[in-house]
């Protein structure tokens, strides 16, 4: 009776121990890819690096319209259009990953919680206004991905993706194809504007 207990005891706490390297695990990977990018940038040179970087602050930093700012400046800086939507994907995937996977600790960064719980709570009144985006589920996310707005794009879809009950992997899919979608329209509509002036 007591070696049935003992192992039924040891049973749960490897399980434990496993959901926790797990939950370790899915914090680390996306800053591990992050680094990847990082260094591969590195690698590939100064001016490559610079160009990229150019890229990635204008698109993370600048409050409205940062997509839409980004890509015309990478294409004049040179970057070929296929490997501009390629770094905006991976960009938003990796941001997408963190936030599916720990939205909780996200919400305890310092200064970065704040602007996540801001996003959440827009995230229920949209879902409360456009009802009709719990129905669509799926297809609805990625509507909401792919619309250009201040509280659009992969940080929002993945935070209403799971406000409204879809899984991690669902919810990160959604926000993949709204966010590749989102980027090449706005590459092709930059190709034709700087091709037309």
């Amino acid at each position: 009776m007591i070696k049935e207990i003992e192992t039924c005891v040891q049973e749960k706490v490897d399980v434990i121990r496993q959901m926790k390297m797990i939950a370790i695990a899915k914090f680390i990977i996306p800053f591990c890819l992050a680094g990847a990018a990082v260094v591969f940038f590195w690698f590939a040179g100064p001016e490559v690096y610079a160009k990229y970087a150019t890229v990635f602050s204008i698109y993370s930093f600048v409050p409205l319209f940062g997509l839409e700012t980004a890509i015309p400046k990478g294409l004049s800086l040179g970057i070929h259009p296929a490997a501009l939507i390629s770094f905006l994907l991976y960009t938003d995937a990796v941001l997408s990953m963190f936030l599916v996977w720990n939205l909780d600790y996200a919400k305890k960064i310092p200064h970065i919680g704040k602007l996540v719980e801001r996003t959440e709570e827009s995230g229920e009144k949209t879902i409360k206004k456009y009802k009709w985006l719990k129905r669509m589920g799926f297809i609805g996310l990625v509507v909401i991905v792919i619309i250009p707005f201040q509280y659009t794009g992969s940080v929002a879809g993945s935070i209403v993706g799971r406000i409204i009950g879809m899984t991690p992997l669902m919810t990160w899919l959604a926000v993949i194809i709204g966010c590749v979608t989102r980027s090449t329209m706005w590459t092709l509509i930059s190709i034709g504007v700087l091709s037309f002036f």
